[in-house]
């Protein structure tokens, strides 16, 4: 495996077994959310959100078992919803896709999972006089959903999971506004779990882009969990979104195969 960063194998497992869990977290404070999980390392989640990716049957082994990821595939309840097969690395691609196919499943993408070492750098964060940062609490749901939204120029019902104040709430959940002269801009959402932390939710209004906003909106995430004495940070980034995170310290740990609904 090719790592910048030099992590063990151990560390990235760590890693990646910390997003499975803050994802499952998030999944069991959703009304329609379920989780399962299989003796030989695959998991069903639903998370009842739009998104194929939040609903999922995946091997979180670096080698699939093929049979146990099958048989979740067949029975797998999406509730109507957009979901996924999802495995780590490209490896089990021949065997996997024959199952994604017969699932209907005939998108198919790479999704890097990024990781950096948390340090006091993290904290070294210099914005604008006009532009703030904080934190949002659950009764301001719906400007977080708004601003979600406008940000991913999708319609506010898709967020509504993310946005809801069970999560805003939730122990070791913390999401973010950027706001500048008091107009929400920018987004994030921050996971801290068994020290790390999990970066989601970066999302910045189209009039503000190119302003270092999402920058912004990611090291509050990372300077909290630092100064909660976390010491990974991980994500998923998307192709135009890499090269800012890479400028943050992030690299490449392994990459992950998804076959999703189209």
């Amino acid at each position: 495996m090719s790592n910048a960063m030099n992590y063990a194998n151990e560390s990235i497992d760590l890693a990646v077994a910390a997003w499975h869990d803050a994802i499952e977290t998030f999944c069991r404070l959703q009304p329609d959310g379920d989780v399962k999980a299989g003796p030989h390392g695959t998991r069903a989640m639903v998370s009842g959100t739009p998104v194929s990716v939040l609903n999922a049957v995946i091997s979180t082994t670096r080698e699939p078992d093929v049979d146990e990821l099958s048989a979740f595939a067949a029975s797998f309840g999406n509730k109507g919803l957009p979901w996924s097969i999802q495995s780590r690395g490209t490896g089990g691609d021949a065997a996997i896709e024959p199952i994604a196919m017969r699932c209907g499943l005939t998108q198919s993408f790479a999704l890097p999972f990024m990781m950096r070492r948390l340090d006091a750098d993290v904290t070294n964060v210099t914005l604008p006089d006009a532009v703030s940062i904080r934190r949002v609490p659950p009764q301001d749901h719906e400007v977080y959903n708004r601003a979600l939204a406008c940000g991913y120029e999708a319609p506010e019902q898709v967020f509504r999971g993310f946005s809801a104040p069970a999560v805003l709430g939730a122990e070791g959940m913390t999401a973010y506004l950027v706001e500048e002269n008091g107009t929400a801009v920018a987004t994030s959402f921050g996971v801290l779990i068994n020290g790390h932390v999990g970066v989601f939710n970066i999302s910045t209004q189209p009039a503000y882009r190119r302003r270092g906003y999402a920058r912004a909106a990611t090291a509050a995430v990372l300077r909290d969990a630092y100064l909660q004495d976390a010491h990974t940070a991980f994500l998923h980034c998307t192709p135009a979104g890499r090269g800012v995170y890479e400028s943050m310290g992030f690299s490449i740990a392994e990459t992950w195969l998804v076959y999703a609904t189209p």
